[in-house]
């Protein structure tokens, strides 16, 4: 592939890359995509939950079964009485689409598999209750009135994004932090009335990081420190003020 994929068109190809049904390049952009995009990774998780579930229901599946499923992934489902799904909570502008998509699956799982709606309908009950830090995540950075910082190195290198509700609910997106030896960690500061807070230690290859904002922060910081963590930051090594 010779040009670089969009957020919407990699967004769009969940679902293929759940089932394995994307092209090597696309896999390959997918992949990095998914370690800094919880939306887009919380949305193959659902994918590849259903289809497990569908998988190891104790029947063969059909030949082209899988192509039908992707299918309708990409189509309005046909009108099917899936209220216990419907009804499931989700991020506001994915979770419409992912349940749609649930419903179109379980429409084909009914008509091939003879599954019962409700034994789906309580399997993606759990389905709902994981991958939490990202749903929460999304949520965040749906939220209107959230704020969002990038943290940057004095060059202007983008390492990490922090979402901030307005309940001081935060959230650390790891972007481009590199790991850190084992006796190193990174850390996480809160600027507040011109000083250094600490938020938390995130040790040496932090993913997505929950913490709980004190006071006003008017923006965040990064900083190497030793294992353990420091009560100043030695050194900001990425940081943003918060809009």
């Amino acid at each position: 592939m010779d040009r670089e994929l969009s957020h919407e068109e990699l967004q769009a190809l969940t679902g293929a890359y759940a089932l394995d049904a994307v092209e090597p390049d696309e896999r390959e952009l997918m992949e990095l995509h998914l370690m800094e995009c919880p939306r887009c990774r919380a949305e193959v998780a659902e994918y590849r939950e259903v289809a497990a579930f569908l998988a190891h229901n104790g029947h063969t599946a059909p030949e082209g079964l899988w192509d039908r499923v992707s299918e309708a992934m990409e189509e309005t489902p046909p009108p099917l009485d899936l209220a216990p799904v419907m009804s499931l909570p989700a991020p506001r502008s994915t979770g419409v689409r992912i349940a749609a998509a649930v419903a179109a699956v379980a429409a084909v799982a009914a008509v091939f598999f003879g599954v019962k709606v409700v034994d789906l309908g309580h399997h993606l009950d759990r389905i709902e209750r994981q991958s939490a830090t990202d749903r929460a995540v999304v949520e965040a950075q749906q939220d209107p009135r959230s704020r969002t910082v990038d943290l940057a190195s004095a060059t202007g290198a983008k390492a990490a994004e922090v979402v901030l509700r307005p309940d001081g609910t935060g959230f650390l997106v790891k972007d481009r932090l590199a790991p850190l030896s084992p006796d190193r960690t990174y850390q996480l500061w809160m600027l507040v009335d011109g000083k250094a807070i600490s938020a938390g230690v995130l040790g040496p290859n932090p993913g997505i990081v929950p913490f709980k904002a004190a006071g006003d922060p008017a923006g965040f910081a990064i900083s190497n420190e030793v294992r353990g963590g420091a009560t100043q930051p030695s050194k900001a090594l990425y940081s943003g003020t918060l809009s």
